[in-house]
């Protein structure tokens, strides 16, 4: 297999589409600028091995994606986490295929687009929580569709193209067994990104909160080197949206605890996105339930390609009590209870960071985790309160870290708004407005009073003081009078997803100028890579 690169100055910094032939052993790849090329294949990520041998499609522990020459199989590998996906399509001939790390980049090079009229977008997207064994891989477009590839590697060979697993992380008998992973493995993460043999070695940014998971991320990575952190000083008003929470935000500021393990911390503003709007279709271009805006500023401080370390998946460090009250969790399959941080790729492949979801290392051996979580060793790390998570707790208080400084409380700095959304940016909230009329999926009338239904969500869907004993006892005074359990609908439900389609397909628009920019120079264009052995 031959790999011909095409670097374009006009694509965002990490994105990549690569048209594969496998019967002519030939593919083609577009990419951003600070994608990594080698001679037997590219990648926008890190793994847990040396740069050089570029075997990340046999790693348990890769973040971000790319695809490796096997003789004459190209391997394409998406992160382990379910942050981040492939896209790809197939003609008629298995043997040419195309992929893509973005939606809209493909579905601009197919001349497609996502279909106004379809209704479950939202479905689709809220399915990844299901894991990686049962989310829906097809999305229907205008012209038929294309699937979406999370977790399993993608095998294109001459004739056929099947979806192969990657390896499994080790069993875990015990925290030592658990901890020592999590080391040695950021270890050798942190080594890939920091590789003279890359062209662009990474800087290593992290997030710091007061809570667990973001905290035992830098308990351990902190020990190999993180260029900064960044914390939102501010949490959200519990039970509250964003747009009612001035007042009731709480103190989530990370800063101490940066302090405390030596690394340099930026503050951030949650709600920069009221300021700063002109990226706020990217984050709906990949989620279309996503409150990830709380990171915006994040992207502003990439200066070279980065590694950004998140806490996703801290649930899997619950109690067995969570997984009680949460049945389907325990097991291997990454299931998720949240779509936090899922809304970020488009976002991070223009600014150029990777995400690195600590948790998500040896994530699948979920039920050794919960074993040890609730093994007797774990009895001194154990608060035995509402928000109690033995594993993160012991790994920063064994860095030194005190009792007290973190994880006393639950807290989020995510930022949600009441269905249907609209953005918040007054440019692009017109442009919505005028596209759910153009494809007849809310009247005039209904514009004018979308307003008055999201304060109706609002005031049914919040569990804040002032309204949690309200909605309780009026529910309970109707479903005794009806004689059958009474909840309060919302209204215009059917608009969940529309803000997904729209923002897919302004970004097409985007990567349709980008491919139809001018050609890379032939010195550039066609470099014939060495086939792999």
């Amino acid at each position: 297999m031959q790999l011909h690169f095409q670097p374009s100055p006009l694509l965002p910094k990490l994105a990549w589409i690569a048209q594969v032939d496998a019967q002519a052993q030939r593919a083609t790849v577009r990419h951003g600028a600070w994608v990594e090329t080698l001679a037997q294949g590219f990648i926008e990520g890190l793994w847990d091995g040396a740069f050089a041998q570029a075997d990340f499609d046999h790693s348990a522990c890769v973040f971000g994606s790319g695809a490796v020459v096997r003789g004459k199989t190209l391997v394409f590998v998406p992160s382990v986490s379910t942050t981040d996906y492939l896209y790809w399509w197939a003609s008629e001939d298995p043997s040419l295929v195309v992929v893509a790390n973005s939606l809209p980049l493909l579905l601009a090079s197919q001349h497609d687009a996502l279909d106004p009229q379809h209704a479950h977008y939202g479905d689709i997207n809220r399915s990844v929580m299901l894991g990686i064994q049962h989310y829906a891989q097809d999305i229907p477009t205008q012209r038929g569709s294309v699937k979406r590839l999370m977790h399993w590697n993608l095998h294109v060979a001459p004739g056929r193209v099947r979806l192969v697993d990657k390896p499994s992380p080790p069993p875990f008998a015990n925290f030592k067994a658990y901890a020592d992973y999590l080391h040695q493995a950021y270890a050798r993460l942190a080594g890939n990104a920091r590789d003279a043999a890359r062209v662009r070695p990474l800087a290593i940014f992290s997030t710091q909160s007061k809570g667990y998971d973001s905290t035992a991320a830098n308990a351990v990575a902190k020990n190999h080197g993180v260029d900064r952190a960044f914390t939102v000083t501010k949490s959200k008003g519990k039970g509250y949206f964003a747009h009612e929470d001035h007042g009731h935000e709480m103190d989530d500021d990370g800063s101490a605890i940066c302090q405390f393990f030596h690394i340099d911390c930026q503050p951030i503003e949650r709600r920069a996105l009221e300021q700063q709007s002109a990226q706020e279709y990217l984050f709906y271009a990949c989620m279309h339930e996503t409150g990830d805006f709380n990171l915006l500023q994040i992207g502003e401080q990439v200066q070279q390609p980065t590694v950004l370390i998140t806490g996703c998946l801290g649930e899997l460090w619950h109690t067995g009590a969570y997984y009680q009250a949460h049945p389907g969790l325990l097991n291997a399959n990454l299931v998720r209870g949240d779509l936090g941080n899922h809304g970020l790729t488009e976002v991070r492949l223009e600014a150029g960071y990777i995400q690195l979801a600590f948790p998500y290392i040896g994530a699948r051996s979920r039920a050794d985790i919960l074993k040890i979580t609730e093994s007797m060793e774990m009895t001194p790390w154990r608060l035995n309160n509402a928000y109690d998570r033995p594993i993160p707790r012991r790994l920063a208080e064994e860095a030194g870290l005190g009792r007290a400084e973190f994880g006393q409380i639950k807290m989020a700095s995510v930022l949600e708004y009441p269905a249907p959304v609209t953005p918040v940016g007054a440019a692009l909230r017109g442009e919505y407005l005028a596209f759910l009329v153009q494809h007849r999926l809310l009247s005039q009338l209904g514009v004018r009073l979308m307003p008055m239904a999201q304060r109706w969500n609002a005031l049914i869907g919040t569990t804040s003081p002032r309204r949690h004993v309200w909605n309780y006892y009026l529910q309970r005074l109707l479903a005794k009078l009806s004689g059958r359990p009474y909840s309060f609908p919302t209204v215009l439900g059917r608009l969940g997803s529309a803000i997904f389609c729209f923002c897919v397909n302004q970004r097409i628009t985007d990567y349709q100028r980008a491919l139809d920019g001018p050609a890379p120079s032939p010195s550039s264009t066609s470099r014939p890579q060495e086939r792999a052995p």
